[in-house]
């Protein structure tokens, strides 16, 4: 019986676990939002990389795959 009671209390942690990752998910998919229609603001400073400065590039992202095949990357 005791092993029931445990397995009950594991599973109803799990679901809030579950649950609260959803809201954590939905929070960043929101700020994900609001931060893109801000770099489409131009009223909004900071939000737009200075002119004649360029944006520093994610690793991975827009990557030159012949390029890196040419370097070995990743």
């Amino acid at each position: 019986m005791e092993h029931e009671r445990q397995a009950d209390d594991l599973e109803r942690e799990a679901e809030q676990l579950d649950d609260h990752s959803d809201r954590v998910g939905e929070h960043i998919d929101e700020a994900k939002r609001e931060w893109e229609a801000k770099q489409e603001d131009a009223r909004v400073p900071g939000a737009q990389p200075d002119p004649g400065e360029e944006e520093e590039p994610e690793p991975g992202v827009g990557a030159d795959e012949e390029r890196l095949a040419e370097e070995g990357g990743p």
